[in-house]
């Protein structure tokens, strides 16, 4: 048995702020709220005790954590919101008297608590994801959560940019990212969110995004030449522009059903037969509609990229745009082992499917 968690002191100041966000739904990510898709994969019960255990000392330092911020921001916005207040009630009264001097206290009262509604929505989220995750990913996949201020080195727009898919990314979002060693490969998922546009326009319009299961398997240091592209023929929309470097000519393999599932650029010798056979795995993990906002039953969304370099695959899964679990619940609730885990772990789980699918590839590939 484990301790019940304590509970945070109360926060009347911030639970009016998160009434006035919205209702805060599990699977938030990229700006945007949605309902997380099924806990599957599930976890097998008996991993929970494990987990459990190492998630322990963990939460109690979260929720520790926790509690003071809570105390010390509904001091700060009692504060904000009190002097606003006071300073609208000097004003409206040298103004126009005590009518007006109650309406502008009122007003920059709330004045004041809008613009700080972004810190009580995200403050204390990315930090308490990467503690959970860092706990239970060694165990569930073998690889190590990357800390959030390392991720956008990892997933620039320049990089993206270098897989010759689209035109100009606006700006990337990595939601979550692993890495480690995995069968002679470093190996690294993440799950990202992106903007695509054109060289013209610069801004990220609504409906131009798109969100992603990246896998990037690399051994050894040369990973120069032209790459090999993997596309599929019901590419989702936001990646259906002109690339934005000339792509290599397209080579018919002489597959029939692979060749009507996917078109390829560049070389096709190293697609024999065991690699065409293994694009079934990277299929079978697809969840995404093309819309990429609804989820479909698994294996069959949208359609993977795929990028071969001499000793690197990048493989790109299509998500829907409201996928995923990875998300605690408001700062002032308490951090609960067994309501969390089944969560996370399902979510790493997951990304776990799509980098075993992603080996499976690389063992048919010609070298």
């Amino acid at each position: 048995m484990t301790a019940p968690p304590s509970s945070p002191p109360a926060a009347p100041v911030l639970g009016l702020l998160a009434r006035l966000g919205g209702p805060h739904r599990r699977g938030r990510q990229f700006g945007s709220q949605g309902w997380p898709r099924p806990l599957e994969p599930a976890l097998p019960e008996a991993q929970l005790p494990s987990l459990r255990a190492r998630l322990a000392p963990v939460l109690a330092r979260l929720n520790a954590d926790r509690q003071a911020w809570v105390a010390r921001t509904e001091r700060e916005l009692r504060l904000a919101a009190g002097l606003a207040a006071l300073a609208g009630l000097v004003l409206g009264w040298s103004m126009g008297g005590l009518p007006l001097g109650l309406a502008l206290m009122l007003g920059g009262a709330a004045f004041a608590l809008l613009l700080l509604m972004g810190r009580v929505q995200g403050s204390p989220r990315t930090a308490t994801k990467h503690a959970i995750v860092g706990a239970l990913a060694p165990e569930l996949t073998g690889l190590t959560s990357v800390p959030p201020d390392a991720r956008a080195a990892l997933f620039t727009p320049a990089k993206l940019e270098g897989w010759r898919l689209a035109r100009p990314f606006h700006n990337v979002t990595v939601d979550e990212c692993l890495t480690g060693e995995r069968e002679g490969y470093h190996a690294r998922v993440a799950r990202i969110g992106l903007y695509i546009g054109n060289a013209n326009n610069r801004e990220a319009e609504v409906g131009g995004g798109l969100c992603l299961v990246a896998v990037e398997l690399t051994a050894g240091d040369d990973h120069d030449g032209t790459p090999t592209l993997v596309i599929p023929t019901d590419a989702a929309r936001a990646l259906r522009a002109a690339a934005l470097s000339p792509r290599p000519p397209q080579i018919a393999t002489g597959d029939a059903d692979f060749d009507a599932r996917y078109h390829v650029f560049g070389d096709a010798a190293s697609l024999g037969a065991q690699a065409r056979a293994a694009f079934a795995a990277l299929e079978a993990v697809t969840r995404a509609d093309p819309t990429c906002t609804r989820e479909v039953p698994p294996g069959t969304g949208l359609r993977p990229f795929v990028i071969l370099r001499p000793g690197r695959v990048t493989v790109l899964t299509p998500l829907a745009l409201f996928d995923g679990a990875f998300d605690p619940p408001p700062v002032w609730q308490s951090l609960d082992a067994d309501t969390l885990i089944p969560h996370f772990a399902s979510d790493l789980l997951a990304l776990d499917q799509h980098l075993t699918a992603a080996l499976a590839l690389t063992k048919g590939l010609s070298r």
